[in-house]
């Protein structure tokens, strides 16, 4: 079968794509620490120099790992929140996307506490992911004040602390749930659902 060609462009795309999987990968099998530029290189099928042809650092590429995740997570949260008619199906639909990403993988979660042992010893990086978590939870908080005031909610809670709650909470039950599989299914929802009636 003939396949096409890909332009210089799309050959750096792919390049830089594939390296960022073997990156995902390598972080989460050997941790931050255990993990070189030699094998993320090696695992995605290039050399050294074709890692430093898109990326400066390890850094950089964890980092940009990480923006990703959170900008496609934000972007998540923020459709459902338009999307539904109603707060009841808004927190139902919440409670399925986090059942289905706890369910999927544990790679997210494995990444995050990675990076954050990391970012708690190098203050440089501290400050990155801190502009990364402010930036996501203002995109998410524009969102829920619009969605309070539509849905003429009254919550003793800001949207800005709403969305910190939510985030804080995700984060914390994902690692829990994967420590045993008596942790309950429906806790996520529940707590959502305080946060807005009070």
């Amino acid at each position: 079968m003939f396949r096409q060609r890909l332009t210089q462009e799309e050959r750096k795309k792919e390049t830089r794509n594939l390296l960022i999987e073997s990156a995902i990968a390598a972080f989460s099998t050997f941790g931050y620490q255990g993990t070189s530029i030699d094998k993320i290189a090696e695992q995605a099928g290039f050399s050294k120099g074709a890692f430093y042809a898109h990326f400066t650092s390890k850094e950089e590429i964890f980092l940009t790992i990480l923006e990703e995740q959170m900008r496609i997570h934000a972007s998540v949260i923020q459709g459902k929140i338009t999307q539904q008619k109603s707060l009841a199906e808004l927190i139902e639909q919440m409670e399925k996307y986090f059942l289905t990403v706890r369910n999927e993988s544990k790679t997210v979660s494995m990444l995050n506490l990675e990076f954050l042992l990391y970012s708690m010893r190098d203050e440089s990086v501290r400050l990155k992911w801190r502009n990364l978590i402010n930036n996501t939870v203002k995109e998410i908080s524009t969102t829920i004040d619009q969605m309070l005031i539509r849905e003429n909610i009254d919550s003793l809670l800001s949207a800005e602390e709403i969305t910190w709650t939510i985030l804080s909470l995700e984060n914390g039950l994902m690692i829990f749930s994967h420590l045993g599989e008596d942790f309950p299914n429906k806790l996520y929802g529940k707590a959502v659902r305080q946060l807005f009636y009070n």
